[in-house]
C-alpha cells in the first residue's frame, strides 16, 4: 500500500480536510434548518403557553415573552446571515464556533430570565446545540459545544443562587450533577461518532479499492 494512502499520512490528512470542508457547507445548511425549526417550534410552544394564561398570568409572563421574541428574532437573523454566506460559498472556519456560542448564550439567557433550570425545560436545548456541533464533523467544535453548554448551565444556576458555597441551593446539587453528567456524556458520545467518521470512510475506500482490484484480475 502506498504510504500516502495511510490514514495518518500528510496526504491523507490533507485529503480528509478537503473532503470535510466540502461537507461542511452541506452540514451547515442542515444545522441552519434545524436551528430555524427548533426556534419556530419552541417559540410556538411559548406563544401557546402565553395565550393559555389568564390576563394576570399574561401580564406576569410579558417580560419573558418579550425576551423570547427578541431571542427568536436574533437566532433567525443569524441563521439567514449564515445562509447567505453559505450560498456564496463563504464559510470561515471560525463561523460555526461563533454561531455555537451565540446559540448557547441565547439558551442561557432564556433559562435565566425564565427563572433558572428548576423553572423551565429549555435547558434541553443545550443538547440540541451539542448534536448540531456533531453534524459539522469537527471534534474541537464538539468540545466547545459540550464545555460551553456545561458552563452556560452552571451560569443559569449561579443566577438563581446567591452563593454556590453554602448549604442552600435553589437548584439541588443532585440535579446539577445529573445535568452536567448528561451534558458531558452527550458530548462524549457525539465526539466518538465524529471520531469514527474518518476510519469508516477509510475502510470503505479500502474495500472499494480491493473489490476493483479483484474485478480487474
Amino acid at each position: 500500500m502506498n504510504s500516502d494512502s495511510q490514514p495518518d499520512s500528510p496526504t491523507a490528512d490533507r485529503q480528509w480536510f478537503i473532503v470535510r470542508r466540502w461537507q461542511t457547507y452541506a452540514s451547515e445548511l442542515r444545522v441552519l434548518l434545524l436551528r430555524v425549526i427548533a426556534v419556530v417550534v419552541l417559540y410556538g410552544c411559548q406563544i401557546a403557553h402565553h395565550l393559555s394564561l389568564d390576563e394576570a398570568g399574561q401580564t406576569a409572563n410579558l417580560s419573558f415573552q418579550r425576551v423570547a421574541t427578541g431571542t427568536a428574532v436574533l437566532l433567525i437573523v443569524v441563521s439567514l446571515l449564515v445562509l447567505l454566506l453559505v450560498l456564496k460559498r463563504i464559510l470561515p472556519v471560525w463561523l460555526p464556533y461563533l454561531t455555537t456560542i451565540v446559540d448557547l448564550l441565547a439558551i442561557a439567557l432564556l433559562v435565566g430570565v425564565a427563572g433558572g433550570p428548576v423553572a423551565t425545560s429549555l435547558t434541553g436545548a443545550f443538547y440540541l446545540v451539542i448534536a448540531m456541533a456533531g453534524l459539522r464533523f469537527d471534534l474541537p467544535l464538539v468540545w466547545l459545544a459540550t464545555l460551553g453548554a456545561m458552563a452556560a448551565y452552571m451560569g443559569t444556576v449561579g443566577v438563581m443562587d446567591d452563593t454556590w458555597f453554602d448549604a442552600n441551593h435553589v437548584v439541588p446539587l443532585v440535579q446539577q450533577g445529573v445535568a452536567l453528567a448528561c451534558l458531558g456524556g452527550t458530548g462524549i458520545v457525539v465526539g466518538q461518532i465524529v471520531r469514527l467518521a474518518r476510519p469508516l470512510a477509510q475502510q470503505y475506500h479500502d474495500r472499494l479499492v480491493q473489490a476493483e482490484a479483484k474485478e480487474t484480475k
